[in-house]
């Protein structure tokens, strides 16, 4: 069984802050005030900062890190949460997708190659290469209003899927390699779509990604793996995170 990484209280907490502010982020997108995928992801960021640092009752804070461009190219990947508790850390890694649902067969994946391949593939390709260190997920996002999304995804903000889950997909779509179709994509969410509190909550559980040794937040830029550009690091109080390993002494 894996052993918790946060305790109870934590990580009810912290998926509150997710859901939150995926919400966020979504009304703006649905007001127009979001732009691109870069921006939702920046200010979906951006919320969960500010919600951990305003409101948290269970010692988690928040910071943010900008981090060499050049590394979102490498991972395949737009961001990264970083969870920190003690000396050890879990990871996160996120891309952002808007494949603006409501404009029906909207191209949102591209020709990678000559040959028509597909560049959100390569992504996930790409992004194969840190599956053993952290965990690895896909943000869908939906500008339609509340209550308008179609059943296939996320009611609340972000419909989001396993890197595991959209690699096994791409191997079963008619055209693969060639690029992905918004029936692709359609398909592939309604095999399950995922929030992105759920997928924290398995990061901080221990059933998605490594636990690393952390240098510290000032080592970050030096760190022997590769981080996307936009780095969120949520710390827990000292000592929190051998509190959590009372978990397992009490069940």
């Amino acid at each position: 069984m894996a052993v918790p990484f946060l305790t109870r209280a934590q990580i009810v907490e912290l998926c509150r802050f997710c859901r939150l502010s995926d919400r966020e982020a979504r009304s703006d997108l649905i007001l127009g005030t979001i732009v691109s995928e870069n921006d939702y992801t920046s200010n979906f960021t951006g919320a969960l900062r500010r919600n951990i640092n305003s409101y948290s009752n269970t010692g988690l804070t928040a910071t943010s890190r900008l981090l060499t461009p050049k590394l979102e190219r490498t991972t395949g990947c737009d961001a990264a949460i970083v969870v920190q508790a003690d000396r050890f850390a879990k990871v996160l890694l996120i891309k952002g997708k808007w494949p603006k649902i409501s404009i029906p067969n909207h191209t949102w994946d591209w020709r990678q190659t000559a040959a028509g391949h597909s560049h959100f593939s390569d992504q996930l390709a790409r992004q194969a290469l840190y599956i053993h260190q952290y965990a690895i997920a896909q943000m869908f996002y939906c500008e339609l209003p509340f209550a308008k999304q179609p059943s296939y995804m996320n009611s609340n903000g972000s419909s989001c899927v396993w890197h595991a889950d959209a690699v096994a997909h791409d191997g079963t779509r008619p055209g693969s390699p060639l690029v992905w179709s918004q029936a692709d994509l359609i398909d592939m969410l309604r095999k399950g779509a995922l929030s992105i509190e759920h997928i924290v909550a398995q990061e901080c559980l221990c059933n998605a990604g490594s636990r690393l040794d952390f240098p510290g937040l000032m080592s970050l830029d030096r760190w022997d793996f590769h981080l996307p550009t936009n780095v969120l690091l949520i710390a827990a109080e000292p000592g929190e995170a051998r509190a959590a390993l009372e978990w397992q002494r009490e069940e």
